[in-house]
Parts: C-alpha cells; structure tokens; sequence
C-alpha cells in the first residue's frame, strides 16, 4: 500500500506540473489568436464606417466592363485521372471569360492521366498538356516550372503575352467570376489571392467538416489581418494568380526556376519571395449574389440566395489518415521549411505571423496533452474516492488563486474561441453547421496533433539520411460535372449547383 501511495503521490505531481504548463501555452495560443480577433473587428468597424462611406464598392458590372486580355491556367496533376477531365469540362462551362488557356502538367509514367487530358483537349480547344520529363510524383513546385516554361513558349509562339497566369488544382471548382476579377485587379497588382472554402458536408462528416470551419475562419479573417498587419499574402495554392510581371521577375532570380523545388509548399515561399521584390499582394473577398440551387432530403429542389464571395471550392478529405497526412504536408512546408529557409526575416508584423505559423509545433500536442491531464486528474480524484482510507495529497500548484485564475481566463478566451469560429462557419454554411463547429475543434485537435508527429519525423528523416521530401499526393474527389443546361444565368449572380454526384 504505502508503494502503491507513492506511485500515485509522485504521479500527481507529474500532472500537476503537466496541467500548469500546458495552462500557461495555452493561455499564451489563446490571446494571440484574440489579438488576431481583435484586430479584424476593429478594422472591420473602421472601414465600415470610414471607408466604404466615402469610397462606392466594386461591383460585378465594373468586372463585365473591363475589356478581356489573355489568362492562363496552370494545374498540376498527378495520378488524377478520375478528376481532371470533369474538372475542365465543369470549368469551361461555369467559367464567365473567354480569354484563358488551361495548361495541365502532367508525369511521363501517369498514362492514365494523360489519357484524360488528351480526350479533354480534343473536345475543348482551349487546353494544353505539358509533360514532366521524369517518372512522378517529384514535387509540384517541380511540376509547375514545366508548366510555367511551357506558357512561355506559348507566349512567344503567339505573340500574346498572359497577363496574369492562375494557379488551381485538379478538384477545384472555379468560381465563374474568377478571371473577371483577376482581370481587373492584374493592372496593379502582382499576387492576388482569393479565398478558399470546402463544399457544404453533413453534419455526421466531423473530419471533412473541420476544413468548412478552419478555411471559413482563416479565409474570412485570419488573412484579412496578415495583409492589412504585413502586406505579405501566403499564396494558398489554389484560387491565385500572379502578375506577367511577377512571373518574369521570379523567372529571373532563379534562372528559370519560378517556384523553389525545395519546398513542399512551393506557393507559401513565393509570396515572401515577392514581397522582398516589392510586389504587391492582395487578398480580396468579393461578394457576388448567388443563387445556389441544391435538392432537400425530400427530393425536391432548394432555391437560396446567398451574398458570397468569390472564391474556389472544393471537397477536402473526409479520412481521418487521409486528412491528417495532408495537414503533415502543409506543416512541413509551412513550419518546418520555411523555418529553414526564412527564418525570422522581415518586420515585426512578419515575425509575429512567422511565429502564428509555426506555434502548431508545440499547441498541437499541448491540446493532446490537456486532454490526458483533464482525464488523469478525473481519475485520480475517483481513485482516492474508492480508497477512502486513503488521504490525497494535497495539490502544491493547483490549489492556488493564481491557478483559478489562469483558468477562468483560459475557460474566458475559450468561449471567445468558440464564438469566432461559430461565427465565421455560419456566414458560410449557415447556423447549423456553426453549431457543429464547437464540438469538431476536438476533432482538429486530434487531426493537428498528428499531423505534428508525421511532419516531425519526415523532416527529421530527411535531415538524418538525406531522403527527399516528395509529393505526398491527396486522393480527390470531384463534386459534379454539369452541363451547359445546367448553368443559369440570373440578373445579379450566378446558379451554381451544390453537392456530390
């Protein structure tokens, strides 16, 4: 009994220790994300009330207006022969331009994707197919500089230069005023970013619904802040386009090597590469009114209305394996190599956000961690209960004013964390979904801490034995493939259909 009693007395300890650390990193999290809220309402409240007052807003007709010039496409596909052809035809009907080319880059030992692309290309005149002269998967920043060399051999060939050139991927469906607005804004600036959301998913789908959540917040806020903080837009990958400019400077300051094939996330380097050049980026949420047609449990069809920006969506993974080695890619891209290769470069607002992107390394097993000591401490206090003849031992670090109240400002911050995301997820998805934007953060928790440990032990690996760091492909799932019929035209937006096939 008394070994018994030391075991337990020196456990408590342990955990009574783990609880305040783990207290202390999360009261830390917590109040820079609300710095980061903060910020965003009072300049939202600004330019309410300063700048929209005084200034008209950008409207679909100044878009309609602006005469069309030439824009390329560029989509890498790896082993996405079961998506890139619905992708293009679904693109070449929704799309409200005339004036782009789709160029697809695809690998020399993916014949079933490149089987898809020839058949796409013989029914829409307006895609070309670069090949990688390598066996794939290599990396997509490596893929893309195939695809950039061959628009520019394009360029050349026809005499019309791109003005801009847009970056999607194969599962992406493209909004249809897109390239209207890239069009306008390509005049003075050199990144634009729009925003990216997941498709609508049920409200039993807990691991594809954390992407509505987080890309509804981040997207709608989180880089509202880092441009108006830093001037820095992150490229998300997807749903950008860069300048002719800005593609010719890149061209010229590697040699012809526009996106770093040393990067996992190839699009989060250049933006920083770009600022350092003095280009301008932008992230823009323009609103368009929708209306969005979808069919009820009872089979019958849905008509609303929506005010939603114009942004790309598409369907994120719903296995939990497949969701957690996706985040691991962007981690180690994100954290672990832009670490590497820039440091903590730039102004004070630029370390700030360096430091946001890379404090996951340590709050995603700190969530974790708070779980198990919540559990630990529950079940050391039901064990003294069963063994009354037991004395606890009293608590040296918890049972202290200052502990309580690291708690209630934590349990404070906390409701506050829950109200943003509840917010962010019901402008987007409605008041639902919202709801269930509470009880998925768990299920974020759990994706993010193991996302952690594989991108930790890729890197390490890779610093260990030299291992290259590869394409870690995402499987894809593609939403709907229209036809021209299925596409309406209304007098103030557009009829876009909703849902899997």
């Amino acid at each position: 009994m008394i070994d018994l009693l030391l075991t337990l007395a020196t456990y408590q300890r342990v955990i009574e220790l783990l609880a305040v650390v783990i207290t202390v990193v999360i009261l830390l999290s917590s109040l820079d994300d609300l710095l980061i809220d903060t910020w965003y309402w009072v300049r939202n409240f600004y330019r309410w009330f300063w700048i929209r007052a005084r200034f008209p807003r950008l409207t679909a007709e100044a878009l309609d207006a602006k005469p069309e010039r030439p824009i390329a496409i560029m989509v890498p596909a790896w082993k996405e022969s079961e998506v890139i052809q619905a992708m293009l035809e679904t693109s070449n009907t929704l799309i409200r331009y005339s004036d782009y080319r789709f160029f697809v880059g695809v690998y020399q030992n993916d014949a079933e994707t490149i089987a898809e692309v020839k058949a796409a290309m013989a029914r829409f005149p307006n895609v070309s197919m670069s090949v990688v002269p390598r066996d794939g998967p290599t990396s997509k920043a490596d893929c893309l500089n195939i695809v950039l060399a061959d628009i520019r051999a394009h360029e050349i060939k026809t005499g019309r230069p791109f003005v801009g050139v847009a970056l999607h991927d194969s599962e992406d469906v493209i909004h249809p005023y897109e390239l209207k607005l890239f069009n306008y804004l390509l005049d003075r600036m050199d990144l634009i970013q729009l925003p990216v959301y997941s498709f609508p998913r049920g409200i039993h789908e807990l691991v594809a619904g954390t992407y509505m959540d987080e890309f509804a917040e981040w997207h709608s806020k989180d880089l509202v802040v880092r441009e108006s903080m830093t001037g820095v837009v992150p490229c998300a990958g997807v749903s950008a386009c860069f300048s002719h400019r800005a593609i010719g400077a890149l061209r010229v300051e590697r040699e012809g090597e526009v996106f770093s094939t040393t990067s996992l996330t190839e699009d989060y380097d250049i933006a920083f590469r770009l600022a350092k050049m003095g280009m301008r980026e932008i992230f823009v949420r323009f609103p368009v009114s929708m209306v969005v047609e979808n069919v009820g449990a009872d089979g019958q069809p849905q008509i609303t209305r929506r005010n939603m920006p114009i942004a790309t969506r598409e369907f994120f993974p719903e296995d939990f394996r497949a969701a957690y080695r996706q985040r691991a890619r962007w981690l180690l891209g994100i954290a672990f190599q832009g670490w590497s290769q820039h440091g903590w470069e730039g102004n004070l607002g630029a370390k700030y956000f360096f430091l946001r992107d890379r404090k996951g390394l340590i709050t995603a097993p700190a969530a974790i961690l708070a779980y198990f000591v919540m559990f630990s401490l529950v079940a050391l206090q039901a064990l003294f209960q069963f063994l009354p003849e037991v004395q606890r031992p009293p608590y040296v670090l918890l049972d202290t004013d200052l502990y309580w109240a690291l708690l209630v400002a934590n349990l404070v911050l906390l409701v506050n964390r829950l109200v943003q995301r509840t917010l962010f997820t019901t402008r987007i998805y409605g008041i639902w979904q919202g709801l269930m934007a509470g009880p998925r953060m768990i299920v974020s928790n759990l994706l993010n801490f193991f996302a952690t440990l594989r991108a930790a032990f890729i890197f390490a690996r890779h610093k260990a034995t030299g291992k290259p760091i590869v394409w870690d492909k995402t499987t894809h799932s593609y939403p709907f493939q229209v036809s021209a019929a299925g596409v309406a035209a209304v007098t103030d937006g557009i009829t876009l259909p909703v849902g899997k096939s």
